[in-house]
């Protein structure tokens, strides 16, 4: 399960969603809990997504 701290400390820099996983959990194959988490994250403002490159980053 992936937390939010390590979630922050693997956006030292804009990074995409499998990217995200390989840093924080690569033993799961499934990125949807993660992908929830980071939602739940920017919905708080901590985490902001970049549409035009698909890249993740900390507010």
């Amino acid at each position: 399960m992936s937390r939010e701290e390590d979630v922050l400390a693997a956006l030292d820099k804009p990074r995409a969603l499998y990217s995200i996983q390989q840093l924080v959990d690569p033993s799961n194959k499934s990125t949807d809990a993660l992908q929830e988490l980071l939602m739940q994250m920017r919905t708080a403002g901590k985490v902001k997504f970049n549409i035009n490159n698909g890249r993740w980053s900390k507010a």
